[in-house]
């Protein structure tokens, strides 16, 4: 099937090419896209800051409708033809593209920007990796960043009966003032942390020393650091975790965002800034990159 696909060479510009895609497999699904978050990993392709994949796995926050179905997905799960889909994988940039098992999930048959699900559970996906590191509620927490993904992290976490957080960030203020969290600078932040959350590309949190013995480190975003020395979190017994989304448990992550946005107790609606149909999605990806666009942002596929 000859499909219409969009794809950066990670010159600041975006391409669109026809794609063959292949027939889904027994455990796979067609899915015909309705709404394609924009990533920040996809705008630094974009300006050639991060690694230019293959245009054939360019663009991964889906949202479209199923139009095929793999026998084995129709035997084991129940979806069919027109259902609504959160997906996890590539290419989302494309007119359609296909899915496995263990890559989406269903959501209430309505195409809202809110369900696009990936990147509300890769917070969930983050607060995973500190309670499944310790159970202590009243650990110290520090959660570098204050934007989307950071807002989900402490959601999910204090959701979990997680107490003490110290945020540092100038997004979302009105959000961060009512949690009625410690708030702090780059600047100003200090050291002392049992679990500290860095959604930063700033090397000098890693090169620091903010992290208590025996406790967590979370690498939550792309980052290039110079000249690592990993002896004070090898001395200091730390934990360095780098969640993502290729971890086969994240599809539980995906469910777990679902249900909280289905029942109301997770509202991301003022998250989602702007929609940009895919012709513009150049222009989407330049006020991404220039900081027009603080929120996220999503591409319509309207055809």
């Amino acid at each position: 099937m000859k499909v219409k696909l969009l794809y950066t060479t990670g010159n600041n510009d975006i391409l669109e090419t026809t794609w063959d895609k292949p027939e889904p497999e027994k455990d796979e699904i067609e899915v015909k896209a309705v709404m394609t978050g924009v990533c920040s990993s996809d705008v630094a392709m974009y300006d050639g800051k991060f690694t230019t994949l293959p245009k054939e796995i360019q663009g991964h926050e889906g949202l479209g409708m199923v139009t095929k179905v793999g026998s084995l997905v129709e035997a084991n799960m129940g979806i069919a033809k027109g259902d609504i889909v959160a997906t996890r994988g590539e290419p989302g940039f494309a007119d359609y593209y296909n899915a496995k098992q263990g890559t989406f999930v269903k959501v209430p048959n309505k195409a809202d920007p809110k369900y696009i699900l990936e990147p509300v559970a890769c917070g969930i996906n983050v607060a995973n990796a500190v309670y499944n590191h310790s159970e202590d509620k009243e650990q110290s927490i520090a959660i570098i960043g204050t934007g989307f993904l950071a807002r989900v992290t402490h959601y999910t976490l204090k959701r979990n009966g997680y107490k003490n957080f110290t945020v540092c960030g100038n997004a979302y203020p009105e959000y961060w003032d009512k949690q009625g969290v410690i708030k702090t600078t780059h600047n100003q932040i200090e050291g002392g942390f049992d679990a500290f959350i860095d959604f930063s590309s700033k090397q000098e949190y890693m090169l620091g020393d903010y992290v208590n013995e025996n406790g967590l480190y979370v690498l939550a975003a792309e980052k290039t650091v110079d000249n690592m020395d990993f002896s004070k979190y090898l001395w200091k017994n730390i934990t360095i975790k780098c969640p993502s989304p290729r971890d086969e448990t994240f599809i539980q992550s995906m469910r777990y965002a679902r249900e909280c946005i289905k029942s109301g107790s997770l509202d991301v609606s003022d998250m989602w800034e702007k929609a940009y149909n895919k012709e513009n999605a150049q222009t989407a990806f330049e006020n991404k990159l220039n900081g027009i666009d603080k929120g996220r942002t999503y591409l319509l596929w309207l055809s």
